[in-house]
Protein backbone atom coordinates (compact mmCIF):
# COMPACT_ATOMS: atom_id res chain seq x y z
CA UNK A 1 0.00 0.00 0.00
CA UNK A 2 2.97 2.12 -0.55
CA UNK A 3 3.80 2.27 3.28
CA UNK A 4 5.83 0.47 5.85
CA UNK A 5 4.71 -2.82 6.74
CA UNK A 6 3.52 -2.71 10.58
CA UNK A 7 5.88 -4.77 13.11
CA UNK A 8 2.72 -6.90 13.16
CA UNK A 9 1.40 -7.41 9.68
CA UNK A 10 -2.83 -7.26 9.58
CA UNK A 11 -3.83 -10.20 7.63
CA UNK A 12 -7.19 -10.18 5.63
CA UNK A 13 -9.20 -13.28 5.00
CA UNK A 14 -11.62 -13.00 1.55
CA UNK A 15 -14.17 -14.87 1.39
CA UNK A 16 -17.63 -15.32 -0.06
CA UNK A 17 -19.20 -15.91 3.33
CA UNK A 18 -18.84 -17.65 6.41
CA UNK A 19 -21.27 -20.39 5.65
CA UNK A 20 -21.01 -24.20 7.89
CA UNK A 21 -18.48 -25.29 5.11
CA UNK A 22 -15.07 -27.11 5.03
CA UNK A 23 -13.65 -23.78 3.74
CA UNK A 24 -14.79 -21.79 6.59
CA UNK A 25 -14.10 -24.53 8.79
CA UNK A 26 -10.36 -24.41 7.93
CA UNK A 27 -10.35 -20.03 8.31
CA UNK A 28 -11.68 -20.57 11.88
CA UNK A 29 -9.42 -23.43 12.65
CA UNK A 30 -6.57 -21.24 11.04
CA UNK A 31 -7.56 -17.95 13.09
CA UNK A 32 -7.89 -19.53 16.24
CA UNK A 33 -4.43 -21.52 16.44
CA UNK A 34 -2.93 -18.36 14.55
CA UNK A 35 0.84 -16.60 15.99
CA UNK A 36 -1.49 -13.94 17.44
CA UNK A 37 1.67 -12.36 18.53
CA UNK A 38 2.90 -12.40 14.58
CA UNK A 39 0.07 -11.65 12.96
CA UNK A 40 -3.27 -9.73 13.40
CA UNK A 41 -6.37 -10.84 11.22
CA UNK A 42 -9.65 -9.34 9.84
CA UNK A 43 -12.29 -11.39 7.49
CA UNK A 44 -13.98 -9.89 5.00
CA UNK A 45 -17.12 -11.47 2.94
CA UNK A 46 -18.30 -10.96 -0.54
CA UNK A 47 -21.76 -11.65 -0.21
CA UNK A 48 -23.00 -12.26 3.37
CA UNK A 49 -22.15 -12.86 6.77
CA UNK A 50 -22.99 -16.26 7.37
CA UNK A 51 -23.70 -18.41 10.64
CA UNK A 52 -20.08 -18.60 11.36
CA UNK A 53 -19.64 -15.31 11.22
CA UNK A 54 -20.41 -14.93 14.90
CA UNK A 55 -17.29 -17.44 15.65
CA UNK A 56 -14.98 -14.99 13.98
CA UNK A 57 -16.09 -12.31 16.12
CA UNK A 58 -15.92 -14.63 19.11
CA UNK A 59 -12.46 -14.91 18.54
CA UNK A 60 -11.69 -10.93 18.72
CA UNK A 61 -11.12 -10.64 15.10
CA UNK A 62 -12.94 -7.77 12.95
CA UNK A 63 -15.58 -9.15 10.07
CA UNK A 64 -16.60 -6.56 7.41
CA UNK A 65 -19.28 -7.45 4.66
CA UNK A 66 -19.51 -6.11 1.74
CA UNK A 67 -22.16 -7.42 -0.70
CA UNK A 68 -20.19 -8.03 -4.27
CA UNK A 69 -22.68 -8.95 -6.84
CA UNK A 70 -22.27 -9.73 -9.64
CA UNK A 71 -18.15 -10.42 -9.21
CA UNK A 72 -17.47 -8.53 -12.32
CA UNK A 73 -19.29 -5.38 -11.71
CA UNK A 74 -17.30 -2.55 -11.82
CA UNK A 75 -19.03 -0.80 -9.36
CA UNK A 76 -19.26 -3.37 -6.84
CA UNK A 77 -15.38 -3.94 -7.10
CA UNK A 78 -14.78 -0.62 -6.31
CA UNK A 79 -17.40 -0.39 -3.31
CA UNK A 80 -15.77 -3.40 -2.46
CA UNK A 81 -12.39 -1.39 -2.84
CA UNK A 82 -13.47 1.23 -0.56
CA UNK A 83 -13.95 -1.38 2.92
CA UNK A 84 -10.40 -2.69 1.87
CA UNK A 85 -8.76 0.51 1.97
CA UNK A 86 -10.82 1.19 5.27
CA UNK A 87 -8.95 -2.52 6.82
CA UNK A 88 -5.94 -1.06 5.45
CA UNK A 89 -3.98 -5.04 5.49
CA UNK A 90 -1.19 -5.32 4.45
CA UNK A 91 -1.48 -8.98 2.67
CA UNK A 92 -4.70 -10.22 1.22
CA UNK A 93 -5.77 -13.69 1.18
CA UNK A 94 -8.14 -14.46 -1.16
CA UNK A 95 -10.28 -17.97 -0.68
CA UNK A 96 -11.50 -20.01 -3.91
CA UNK A 97 -11.39 -19.15 -7.15
CA UNK A 98 -14.86 -17.39 -7.63
CA UNK A 99 -13.99 -15.17 -5.55
CA UNK A 100 -10.61 -13.74 -7.20
CA UNK A 101 -12.03 -11.60 -9.60
CA UNK A 102 -13.83 -9.29 -6.67
CA UNK A 103 -11.47 -9.40 -4.10
CA UNK A 104 -7.66 -9.46 -6.03
CA UNK A 105 -9.34 -6.76 -7.97
CA UNK A 106 -10.34 -4.59 -5.19
CA UNK A 107 -7.32 -4.77 -2.97
CA UNK A 108 -5.19 -3.98 -6.47
CA UNK A 109 -7.61 -0.79 -6.86
CA UNK A 110 -6.90 -0.32 -2.87
CA UNK A 111 -3.33 -0.39 -3.06
CA UNK A 112 -2.75 -3.67 -1.36
CA UNK A 113 0.93 -4.84 -2.53
CA UNK A 114 0.39 -7.87 -0.97
CA UNK A 115 -2.20 -11.30 -2.29
CA UNK A 116 -2.29 -14.91 -1.68
CA UNK A 117 -4.85 -17.25 -3.36
CA UNK A 118 -5.75 -19.85 -2.11
CA UNK A 119 -7.97 -22.49 -4.37
CA UNK A 120 -10.02 -25.19 -2.20
CA UNK A 121 -11.15 -27.35 -5.29
CA UNK A 122 -10.56 -28.94 -8.33
CA UNK A 123 -12.22 -25.87 -10.58
CA UNK A 124 -12.83 -27.29 -14.06
CA UNK A 125 -16.07 -27.53 -13.68
CA UNK A 126 -15.95 -23.34 -13.08
CA UNK A 127 -13.70 -22.57 -15.33
CA UNK A 128 -15.52 -24.32 -18.27
CA UNK A 129 -18.52 -22.67 -17.36
CA UNK A 130 -16.85 -18.73 -17.71
CA UNK A 131 -16.79 -16.55 -21.14
CA UNK A 132 -13.13 -16.33 -22.32
CA UNK A 133 -13.23 -12.94 -21.19
CA UNK A 134 -14.22 -13.66 -17.68
CA UNK A 135 -11.62 -16.88 -17.24
CA UNK A 136 -8.81 -14.67 -18.83
CA UNK A 137 -9.64 -12.12 -16.34
CA UNK A 138 -9.70 -14.76 -13.27
CA UNK A 139 -6.68 -16.13 -14.94
CA UNK A 140 -4.51 -12.93 -15.35
CA UNK A 141 -5.48 -11.82 -11.71
CA UNK A 142 -4.13 -15.13 -10.08
CA UNK A 143 -0.83 -15.31 -12.42
CA UNK A 144 0.40 -12.21 -10.78
CA UNK A 145 -0.28 -13.23 -7.21
CA UNK A 146 2.65 -13.23 -4.58
CA UNK A 147 1.52 -16.81 -3.76
CA UNK A 148 -1.14 -19.42 -4.92
CA UNK A 149 -1.80 -21.80 -2.36
CA UNK A 150 -3.59 -25.30 -3.26
CA UNK A 151 -4.97 -27.58 -0.54
CA UNK A 152 -4.21 -30.84 -2.34
CA UNK A 153 -1.27 -31.45 -4.50
CA UNK A 154 -4.29 -32.62 -7.30
CA UNK A 155 -6.04 -29.10 -6.76
CA UNK A 156 -2.16 -27.09 -7.37
CA UNK A 157 -1.66 -29.42 -9.86
CA UNK A 158 -5.06 -28.05 -11.56
CA UNK A 159 -4.68 -24.71 -10.94
CA UNK A 160 -1.02 -25.47 -12.69
CA UNK A 161 -2.49 -26.92 -15.72
CA UNK A 162 -5.16 -24.61 -16.15
CA UNK A 163 -3.08 -21.42 -15.50
CA UNK A 164 -0.05 -22.52 -17.37
CA UNK A 165 1.99 -22.45 -14.26
CA UNK A 166 5.24 -24.45 -13.76
CA UNK A 167 5.41 -26.54 -9.91
CA UNK A 168 7.42 -24.37 -8.10
CA UNK A 169 4.55 -21.11 -8.57
CA UNK A 170 1.99 -23.14 -6.74
CA UNK A 171 2.37 -24.06 -2.75
CA UNK A 172 0.25 -27.52 -1.50
CA UNK A 173 -1.30 -26.72 2.07
CA UNK A 174 -3.30 -29.90 2.62
CA UNK A 175 -6.38 -28.65 4.84
CA UNK A 176 -6.05 -30.16 8.27
CA UNK A 177 -8.37 -31.31 11.27
CA UNK A 178 -8.52 -30.44 15.21
CA UNK A 179 -6.95 -33.47 16.64
CA UNK A 180 -7.05 -32.29 19.95
CA UNK A 181 -11.04 -32.48 19.66
CA UNK A 182 -11.28 -35.69 18.42
CA UNK A 183 -9.07 -37.26 21.30
CA UNK A 184 -11.21 -35.59 24.03
CA UNK A 185 -14.33 -35.83 22.50
CA UNK A 186 -17.20 -36.90 24.49
CA UNK A 187 -18.74 -39.92 23.00
CA UNK A 188 -22.45 -39.31 22.39
CA UNK A 189 -24.34 -42.29 20.53
CA UNK A 190 -26.76 -40.61 18.48
CA UNK A 191 -29.29 -43.27 17.97
CA UNK A 192 -31.48 -42.97 21.13
CA UNK A 193 -31.71 -38.90 19.86
CA UNK A 194 -32.38 -40.13 16.36
CA UNK A 195 -35.08 -42.73 17.74
CA UNK A 196 -32.53 -45.51 16.34
CA UNK A 197 -33.03 -48.95 18.23
CA UNK A 198 -29.45 -49.11 20.25
CA UNK A 199 -26.92 -51.51 18.33
CA UNK A 200 -27.93 -51.15 15.83
CA UNK A 201 -25.27 -50.64 12.94
CA UNK A 202 -25.14 -47.48 11.89
CA UNK A 203 -24.23 -46.02 8.42
CA UNK A 204 -23.59 -42.42 8.32
CA UNK A 205 -22.31 -39.73 5.37
CA UNK A 206 -21.62 -36.37 6.51
CA UNK A 207 -22.16 -33.76 3.72
CA UNK A 208 -23.17 -30.30 2.87
CA UNK A 209 -26.55 -30.26 0.61
CA UNK A 210 -24.42 -29.11 -2.41
CA UNK A 211 -25.32 -30.93 -6.06
CA UNK A 212 -21.64 -32.32 -6.13
CA UNK A 213 -22.12 -34.36 -2.87
CA UNK A 214 -24.13 -36.90 -4.75
CA UNK A 215 -26.12 -37.54 -2.06
CA UNK A 216 -28.74 -39.43 -4.30
CA UNK A 217 -25.86 -41.77 -4.30
CA UNK A 218 -25.79 -42.45 -0.66
CA UNK A 219 -29.47 -43.18 -0.59
CA UNK A 220 -29.49 -45.47 -3.75
CA UNK A 221 -26.83 -47.53 -2.22
CA UNK A 222 -28.78 -47.92 1.14
CA UNK A 223 -31.74 -48.61 -1.02
CA UNK A 224 -29.79 -51.93 -2.10
CA UNK A 225 -28.42 -52.54 1.68
CA UNK A 226 -31.47 -52.52 2.75
CA UNK A 227 -33.43 -54.65 0.45
CA UNK A 228 -30.48 -57.85 0.26
CA UNK A 229 -30.77 -57.19 4.41
CA UNK A 230 -34.38 -57.72 4.48
CA UNK A 231 -34.12 -60.47 1.69
CA UNK A 232 -31.68 -63.12 3.50
CA UNK A 233 -32.36 -64.46 6.96
CA UNK A 234 -28.60 -64.36 8.05
CA UNK A 235 -28.50 -60.74 7.93
CA UNK A 236 -32.22 -59.34 9.36
CA UNK A 237 -30.98 -59.14 12.85
CA UNK A 238 -27.85 -56.96 11.12
CA UNK A 239 -29.96 -54.05 9.65
CA UNK A 240 -28.00 -50.83 9.13
CA UNK A 241 -29.81 -47.71 9.65
CA UNK A 242 -28.37 -44.91 7.37
CA UNK A 243 -28.19 -41.20 8.44
CA UNK A 244 -27.43 -38.23 5.76
CA UNK A 245 -25.72 -35.43 8.82
CA UNK A 246 -26.28 -32.12 6.37
CA UNK A 247 -27.98 -28.84 5.92
CA UNK A 248 -28.25 -26.23 3.15
CA UNK A 249 -30.28 -25.82 -0.08
CA UNK A 250 -34.09 -26.50 1.33
CA UNK A 251 -34.77 -27.31 -2.54
CA UNK A 252 -31.82 -30.30 -2.24
CA UNK A 253 -33.67 -31.12 0.99
CA UNK A 254 -36.53 -31.70 -0.71
CA UNK A 255 -35.13 -33.63 -3.24
CA UNK A 256 -33.60 -35.87 -1.64
CA UNK A 257 -36.49 -36.36 0.79
CA UNK A 258 -37.95 -37.27 -2.51
CA UNK A 259 -35.41 -40.06 -3.37
CA UNK A 260 -36.29 -41.33 -0.05
CA UNK A 261 -39.65 -41.85 -0.97
CA UNK A 262 -38.89 -43.30 -4.66
CA UNK A 263 -36.60 -45.89 -3.17
CA UNK A 264 -39.07 -47.11 -0.31
CA UNK A 265 -41.44 -47.78 -2.50
CA UNK A 266 -40.07 -51.31 -2.36
CA UNK A 267 -41.45 -51.54 1.31
CA UNK A 268 -39.87 -50.51 4.59
CA UNK A 269 -36.82 -49.10 2.93
CA UNK A 270 -37.62 -45.64 3.73
CA UNK A 271 -37.97 -46.19 7.70
CA UNK A 272 -33.70 -47.00 7.53
CA UNK A 273 -33.03 -43.81 5.98
CA UNK A 274 -32.96 -40.63 7.55
CA UNK A 275 -31.94 -37.37 7.03
CA UNK A 276 -30.54 -35.76 9.85
CA UNK A 277 -29.71 -32.22 9.84
CA UNK A 278 -26.14 -30.52 10.64
CA UNK A 279 -24.65 -31.24 13.72
CA UNK A 280 -21.92 -29.29 15.35
CA UNK A 281 -20.40 -32.28 17.48
CA UNK A 282 -19.04 -34.73 14.89
CA UNK A 283 -16.39 -35.35 16.98
CA UNK A 284 -18.07 -36.92 19.71
CA UNK A 285 -21.33 -38.56 17.45
CA UNK A 286 -18.83 -40.00 14.64
CA UNK A 287 -17.29 -42.87 16.57
CA UNK A 288 -20.45 -44.62 17.48
CA UNK A 289 -20.82 -45.04 13.08
CA UNK A 290 -19.99 -48.52 11.83
CA UNK A 291 -19.12 -47.26 8.57
CA UNK A 292 -18.50 -43.39 7.44
CA UNK A 293 -19.10 -42.63 3.57
CA UNK A 294 -18.21 -39.78 1.42
CA UNK A 295 -20.35 -39.91 -2.43
CA UNK A 296 -18.34 -36.35 -3.75
CA UNK A 297 -17.39 -36.22 -7.09
CA UNK A 298 -15.66 -32.84 -6.80
CA UNK A 299 -13.38 -32.34 -3.70
CA UNK A 300 -10.42 -30.17 -2.75
CA UNK A 301 -8.85 -31.82 0.28
CA UNK A 302 -12.66 -33.60 1.59
CA UNK A 303 -12.88 -32.32 5.77
CA UNK A 304 -15.01 -35.25 6.43
CA UNK A 305 -12.90 -37.81 5.09
CA UNK A 306 -10.07 -36.55 7.24
CA UNK A 307 -13.05 -36.55 10.03
CA UNK A 308 -13.84 -39.97 9.51
CA UNK A 309 -9.72 -41.00 10.02
CA UNK A 310 -9.52 -39.24 13.19
CA UNK A 311 -12.80 -40.73 14.38
CA UNK A 312 -11.44 -44.29 13.85
CA UNK A 313 -14.67 -44.95 11.44
CA UNK A 314 -14.15 -47.40 8.04
CA UNK A 315 -14.45 -45.83 5.19
CA UNK A 316 -16.08 -46.24 1.78
CA UNK A 317 -15.80 -42.89 -0.23
CA UNK A 318 -15.25 -42.13 -4.12
CA UNK A 319 -11.94 -42.83 -5.60
CA UNK A 320 -11.49 -39.19 -7.28
CA UNK A 321 -7.68 -37.56 -6.84
CA UNK A 322 -8.33 -35.71 -3.51
CA UNK A 323 -9.44 -38.82 -1.98
CA UNK A 324 -6.69 -41.23 -3.40
CA UNK A 325 -4.18 -38.19 -2.07
CA UNK A 326 -5.05 -39.04 1.58
CA UNK A 327 -5.94 -42.62 1.52
CA UNK A 328 -5.34 -46.00 -0.56
CA UNK A 329 -8.41 -48.29 -1.42
CA UNK A 330 -7.68 -51.33 0.82
CA UNK A 331 -4.91 -50.56 3.23
CA UNK A 332 -7.04 -47.07 4.38
CA UNK A 333 -10.51 -47.60 3.14
CA UNK A 334 -12.50 -48.99 0.05
CA UNK A 335 -12.96 -46.51 -2.74
CA UNK A 336 -15.43 -46.87 -5.44
CA UNK A 337 -16.26 -44.35 -8.81
CA UNK A 338 -18.23 -41.37 -8.67
CA UNK A 339 -21.93 -42.08 -9.51
CA UNK A 340 -22.34 -46.04 -8.87
CA UNK A 341 -24.40 -46.70 -6.33
CA UNK A 342 -23.99 -50.17 -6.45
CA UNK A 343 -20.56 -50.35 -6.32
CA UNK A 344 -20.44 -47.93 -3.33
CA UNK A 345 -23.70 -50.10 -1.55
CA UNK A 346 -20.92 -53.54 -1.94
CA UNK A 347 -18.45 -51.38 -0.31
CA UNK A 348 -20.50 -50.42 2.55
CA UNK A 349 -21.49 -54.27 2.93
CA UNK A 350 -17.85 -55.47 3.03
CA UNK A 351 -17.49 -53.52 5.83
CA UNK A 352 -20.51 -54.09 7.53
CA UNK A 353 -20.36 -57.49 7.47
CA UNK A 354 -16.14 -58.46 8.16
CA UNK A 355 -15.56 -56.57 10.76
CA UNK A 356 -11.65 -57.72 11.13
CA UNK A 357 -11.09 -55.68 7.58
CA UNK A 358 -13.23 -53.16 9.08
CA UNK A 359 -11.01 -52.46 11.83
CA UNK A 360 -7.85 -53.26 10.13
CA UNK A 361 -8.73 -50.06 8.32
CA UNK A 362 -9.84 -47.74 10.60
CA UNK A 363 -6.92 -48.86 12.68
CA UNK A 364 -4.42 -47.79 9.51
CA UNK A 365 -6.56 -44.65 8.95
CA UNK A 366 -5.94 -43.38 12.61
CA UNK A 367 -2.01 -43.49 11.98
CA UNK A 368 -2.18 -41.44 8.74
CA UNK A 369 -4.22 -38.39 10.35
CA UNK A 370 -1.78 -37.85 12.35
CA UNK A 371 0.19 -35.80 9.35
CA UNK A 372 -2.94 -33.97 9.34
CA UNK A 373 -2.27 -31.98 12.39
CA UNK A 374 -4.04 -28.44 11.66
CA UNK A 375 -1.63 -26.67 13.62
CA UNK A 376 1.06 -28.02 10.83
CA UNK A 377 -1.32 -26.16 8.01
CA UNK A 378 -1.18 -22.81 9.89
CA UNK A 379 2.60 -22.72 10.20
CA UNK A 380 2.39 -23.39 6.26
CA UNK A 381 0.19 -20.24 6.10
CA UNK A 382 2.51 -17.95 8.22
CA UNK A 383 5.52 -19.07 6.21
CA UNK A 384 4.11 -18.38 2.91
CA UNK A 385 2.92 -14.54 4.66
CA UNK A 386 6.22 -14.00 5.84
CA UNK A 387 7.69 -15.14 2.50
CA UNK A 388 5.78 -12.44 0.56
CA UNK A 389 5.82 -10.04 3.22
CA UNK A 390 10.13 -10.12 3.20
CA UNK A 391 9.85 -10.68 7.26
Amino acid sequence: MGKKIRKKPLILRIVSRMAIGGVQRGILNTLRRANRERFDYAVLCTKKEGPWGKHVRELGIPLNTQKTLPPWDPYQIWRLSRMIRKIQPDLVHVHMAPTVIPGVQAARLAGVRHIVIQHHNIYDPHWDKQNALLRSWEFRLTRGADAIIGVSEPVSECTRRRLGLSREHVTTIENGIDLEEFQQAVPHDPRGEWKIEAGRPLVMLVARYLETKRVEDFIEAAALIIKKFKGDESLKGKLPFFVVVGHGSEYLEKRYRSKIEEVGQAGGIAESIGLMGGRHDLANILPHANVGVLTSELEGCPNTLLEYLAAGVPIAATNIAPVEAIVRHGEHALLSPPRRPELLARNIETLLTNPELAQRLSGAGKEIIKNYDWQRTVRGYEAIYERVLGI
